[in-house]
């Protein structure tokens, strides 16, 4: 069985509140929330029964209780955060992205080192049911060699402004295609080696954002080439018209035999299906949906009691990064950049 422990989540925005409800249930003690916004902070910690409050995240990670530290902040506040933590001998769970640099990783990765505690990072997504079960049929062979694997987000402008400064949390190409450049490479089993894009700052002129010093690219046509000979492509943005009627289409994959379409890593909807075709037959196959964020933190837990390897990390979080920087490089240069 494992231990409980003693949790500080350090955020209480929407993803601050799905850390509170995934650690609840996954058998651990939310022991202290932080935010700066009181209102807020009452109203999260009031409806999970979290017994204390505090607007400093020094105060609630300085309490001896506290075992875990689960930073749900912007980009910006995830590497101080971290050293704050590792240095009160904290074991930390971080939401992706890792930081807002490789330089800052880095830091934060001696520190955690040096402190001997753990650290894993909100990959939550590539627990989906979705993403195994395609992963599996891939490897039984059931679409052939290459493939392509296309996937969409098309949004508006973000309510949480701060995702548009590219000081801030650099746009959907850092801190959202990671979860799909992760899905990619789980499915296909296999690393990037060369990236193409093109894009730009379509939502330049929305007043909304006008404020930040640097807007962050939003919108993006991304094509990622692997070491197997299989290809990634993605089209995204956020910079839609307001309350748009535009929809995104299901992730789709393809080979000479076969493929399958469907949501393949959501995960705010319990039953999702999936439509698997091989060769001139198709049957949909539903998909029982979980918490995953309660997924990622038995795991989590797990590891820290076995004293095992968490199952997403620094290394994983530093390959993330460097894709999206290749991808904006490309971008930026209009060439083709190759992934080192």
């Amino acid at each position: 069985m494992c231990k409980r422990y003693n949790v500080a989540v350090i955020g209480a925005g929407d993803m601050g509140a799905r850390h509170v409800k995934g650690w609840i249930e996954a058998g651990h003690h939310v022991m202290i929330l932080v935010d700066m916004d009181e209102q807020r902070l009452r109203k999260v910690a009031e409806e999970n029964n979290v017994p204390y409050t505090a607007t400093d995240y020094k105060e609630a990670v300085s309490r001896p209780e506290v075992d875990i530290v689960s930073i749900c902040l912007p980009l910006a506040f995830h590497m101080p955060v971290t050293l704050y933590a590792a240095g009160q001998g904290k074991h930390i769970f971080c939401e992706k992205p890792l930081a807002s640099s490789l330089e800052q990783a880095q830091q934060m990765e001696e520190a955690v080192h040096n402190a001997g505690v753990k650290f894993g990072l909100g990959f939550q997504r590539n627990l989906s049911p979705g993403i195994a079960v395609v992963k599996k049929w891939v490897e039984e062979d059931k679409f052939g060699r290459p493939l392509v694997i296309s996937s969409d987000l098309l949004q508006e402008v973000r309510p949480k402004r701060v995702m548009h400064d590219k000081n801030g949390n650099q746009g959907p190409i850092v801190d959202t295609c990671c979860h799909y450049f992760l899905m990619w490479q789980t499915i296909l089993q296999s690393k990037p080696r060369k990236v193409y894009a093109s894009g730009g700052i379509f939502a330049k002129d929305r007043p909304e954002i006008a404020h930040f010093e640097q807007l962050a690219v939003d919108t993006a046509v991304i094509t990622v080439e692997y070491e197997s000979g299989d290809i990634g492509t993605m089209t995204i943005s956020w910079a839609l018209a307001k309350d748009t009627k535009m929809t995104n289409r299901n992730d789709r994959l393809f080979g000479p035999k076969g493929g399958v379409q469907g949501p393949f890593n959501i995960f705010t909807i319990p039953e999702l299906e999936l439509k698997l075709m091989e060769g001139d037959q198709s049957e949909r196959v539903a998909i029982h949906q979980l918490n995953l964020h309660a997924e990622q933190f038995k795991l989590f837990a797990q590891a820290l009691q076995d004293d095992s390897q968490e199952y997403i990390s620094f290394s994983t979080g530093k390959e993330m990064m460097k894709l999206s920087y290749a991808v904006l490089e490309s971008i930026e240069t209009g060439k083709a950049v190759y992934v080192s």
